[in-house]
């Protein structure tokens, strides 16, 4: 009886003592090709809900950012704060900070990492790996 309690103990300890720090966005594994030749794509800033074989992208879409020196950004539109799929965040004025309409959060999306630049969000806008194939704008994670 002795040694099953200090198991016990032991267990609780460590699963209310270990803190996850994932990120609360799901992971949604996809890859998705879009043409930048298209006018929708063919933007310094736009987003993407699905590729052109009709496949969705990311969980609740993505923005993509394309740099002065030709390389992309891809942020998730699934707000990291709020968590519920209807908040997703939108492109501020300006086309360097996206915003989510039900939290308030404000992020950078002129930079790789998303960063929150003000708001309740604790997290960053989750990033998916881009690269260019064939003429094509590939965004994967």
């Amino acid at each position: 009886m002795i040694k099953k309690t200090k198991y016990l103990i032991i267990a609780l300890i460590l699963f209310l003592g270990c803190k996850s720090d994932e990120h609360p966005v799901p992971n949604y594994r996809f890859t998705a090709y879009i043409d930048l030749m298209l006018p929708n794509y063919n933007k310094d800033v736009f987003i993407v809900d699905y590729d052109r074989y009709g496949n969705r992208v990311g969980v609740g879409g993505v923005i993509v950012y394309r740099e002065l020196s030709g390389e992309y950004f891809a942020f998730e539109r699934y707000c990291p704060y709020d968590e519920k799929i209807s908040c997703r965040v939108e492109i501020a004025e300006g086309n360097t900070t996206a915003v989510c309409p039900c939290c308030g959060s404000e992020f950078l999306i002129i930079s790789q990492d998303g960063d929150v630049l003000e708001g309740p969000s604790v997290y960053s806008l989750k990033t998916y790996h881009t690269r260019i194939e064939n003429g094509e704008l590939v965004i994967y994670n």
